[in-house]
């Protein structure tokens, strides 16, 4: 008797000698799902098997195989576990024998219902940021996220359950000589800078910028990058266009298919997360999408995210740091204007001068991002920022009268020199605004970055009037600053200055960043 191919997996066919074929589910790139019954303990199940043209590239196979590997080793509620699997002795097809789920794929959903509301899309992603904070603390990367390969099932209860499929093109970055390898794999429309590029080793990052373009997918109804597939000729041609980055807002790109309509805070979410330097991205998925819930004004998600994945490089430090005592915030309250006003010397030191001199003598270089300044390097990130202003927030609530300021400062048209000059020219002008204000972060403060592109001061023990006269002091030290200019940049940049000072009803950090946030845009307005 001949070995089935795949071809002949139809009703009733027994695979395997154990899994007996019930019908075909779909076909892919790398093989097909059919819904099978295991005849040894007579339950549903889904089988995978890999397409006759591949099982002979020894390529495909490992990485086929290692899906089941990759599985075993995780357990989350998002995860579709694997039960069985290996290479069948007589057809030599790889196979998969998974769970049966029931529901459908968000990629069918959305194709269903079009845009969908932004509550619900935070729900469904932040349940798949914690199957890839899991994934990425074991050092596994998906490298293929997208609206087909996550399935919408439903509990016990009836309430929505997001899982993860297709691992088979995951890579387990810590193991085999494979996980070096930068073969290009994964769906075009999603892919990440550096897997089209194939510049070293694709890392957790390239997920985070794959589940940023779903997010716009399941938001708008259809995938950020439509509109080039529809018109290049070709699909090298497609790919070369998404390794420049993105080539207007994605608010502007929503409205013009006029399905949607998405709030300015998301434009600055998304060119965050789909940044072209991996590095610019969010550090992990669950603070990804707990951000995208604040830029759509939506509940953030409910449960909360898994511990914190371990980074790859250690973050940036504040030279004041984050474990101040209470004696030196409570020196910090009575600081009176005068700190303020400091002297025009100091302002025109900090103009010209580039501050001490680095502890690495070699030049860097203007054009390039990988190259970062001190003074922004100094400046803490922004999880370490929203951990030092939740402390803070805790800390006056017990104290009467409650005190703490907070200030965003964006600089304007940094998209703009971002499209023009690259990344390199924003973290420059960055740099300088970081140089100028620092030295006016008193004791007890903290100078971090958020949201990408702008600072932000927290200022224990001033309130309302205090911040106010802080902010127009600092505003006109930075007017009055020379910042290192670039072709075509204006001759005076634009900075607005958010203030947020902590009132009676607030009860998280979350409420003094909004309202910082909310009177930065104001003042643009």
């Amino acid at each position: 008797m001949d070995p089935p191919s795949l071809a002949q997996l139809r009703p009733d066919t027994l695979f395997h000698g154990r899994y007996r074929v019930v019908r075909s589910l779909k076909a892919g790139g790398m093989g097909a799902v059919y819904e099978v019954v295991d005849e040894v303990t007579d339950r549903r199940r889904a089988l995978k098997v890999m397409l006759p043209g591949s099982i002979q590239d020894p390529g495909m196979r490992a990485r086929f195989a290692q899906e089941a590997k990759i599985t075993g080793g995780i357990e989350s509620d998002h995860i579709v576990p694997v039960s069985d699997a290996g290479i069948d002795a007589d057809s030599g097809m790889p196979f998969l024998v998974m769970d049966l789920l029931q529901g459908e794929e968000l990629a069918s959903l959305s194709a269903r219902r079009g845009p969908l509301p932004p509550a619900e899309v935070v729900l469904y992603l932040s349940q798949v940021a914690r199957a890839l904070d899991k994934m990425h603390a074991a050092a596994i990367v998906h490298r293929d996220l997208k609206p087909a390969n996550l399935f919408l099932t439903r509990r016990d209860d009836g309430s929505p359950c997001v899982k993860v499929l297709d691992f088979g093109l995951a890579k387990i970055a810590a193991q085999s000589s494979m996980a070096d390898r930068t073969a290009i794999l994964g769906t075009p429309l999603y892919m990440a800078p550096e897997q089209i590029r194939g510049d070293g080793a694709v890392g957790p990052k390239a997920d985070i910028h794959a589940l940023a373009h779903v997010a716009f997918t399941l938001l708008v109804g259809s995938p950020y990058w439509l509109t080039e597939a529809n018109v290049l000729p070709s699909i090298f041609a497609l790919l070369q266009r998404m390794a420049a980055g993105l080539p207007e807002p994605a608010s502007a790109r929503a409205a013009r298919r006029r399905s949607a309509r998405l709030p300015p805070a998301f434009d600055a979410w998304f060119q965050q997360a789909t940044a072209i330097d991996p590095r610019d991205r969010f550090d992990r998925a669950t603070t990804a999408v707990t951000l995208m819930a604040e830029a759509l004004g939506a509940p953030p998600p409910s449960s909360p995210p898994p511990g914190p994945v371990p980074p790859t490089s250690p973050p940036p430090s504040s030279r004041r740091g984050l474990e101040l005592d209470d004696r030196r915030a409570r020196a910090a309250e009575p600081e009176s204007r005068r700190s303020l006003e400091l002297d025009d010397r100091r302002a025109r030191a900090v103009e010209p001068d580039p501050g001490p001199k680095p502890q690495d003598p070699a030049p860097k270089l203007a054009g390039d991002a990988r190259h970062r300044d001190e003074d922004l390097a100094e400046v803490v990130h922004e999880e370490r920022l929203r951990a030092f202003l939740k402390k803070e927030v805790q800390r006056a609530r017990e104290q009467r009268p409650r005190r703490l300021s907070l200030l965003l400062l964006g600089v304007d048209g940094l998209q703009e020199i971002e499209e023009q000059h690259g990344r390199a020219a924003v973290d420059r002008i960055l740099n300088d605004l970081a140089r100028v204000v620092r030295i006016y972060v008193p004791e007890g403060g903290l100078l971090g970055r958020y949201r990408r592109d702008l600072l932000a001061i927290v200022r224990p023990g001033i309130g309302r009037t205090r911040a106010s006269a802080f902010a127009k002091v600092l505003g006109e030290k930075v007017r009055q600053h020379r910042f290192r200019r670039i072709p075509s940049m204006p001759f005076r940049m634009t900075l607005r200055i958010g203030v947020a000072h902590l009132e009676e009803d607030d009860t998280t950090a979350h409420d003094l960043l909004e309202r910082a946030t909310r009177d930065l845009l104001e003042r643009g307005e």
